[in-house]
């Protein structure tokens, strides 16, 4: 593929060609990376955690039931 980038006249060469050059080795290793996509259940996950809030006494309950339930907690294939 070919991209076609208008740049200032008045531009030094040899700065033009070090930006390009990072240009297509960021592009090439984000293309190379694995991708992972969050489920919703992942997201929701992430989201109680970065969310803080208070709980007052029961924060250490709530944080063992968490716990509990991440370790447990199984999809069911129903396709077999």
């Amino acid at each position: 593929m070919q991209m076609l980038i208008n740049v200032p006249d008045n531009l030094p060469q040899p700065l033009i060609q070090q930006q390009i050059k990072e240009f297509e080795e960021k592009l090439k290793k984000q293309a190379l990376s694995p991708k992972k996509t969050l489920s919703k259940w992942e997201k929701m996950v992430q989201r109680i955690e970065s969310k803080s809030f208070d709980l007052g006494d029961y924060t250490e309950t709530f944080n063992q039931d968490r716990q509990a339930f991440r370790e447990s907690f199984n999809f069911e294939d129903k396709s077999k």
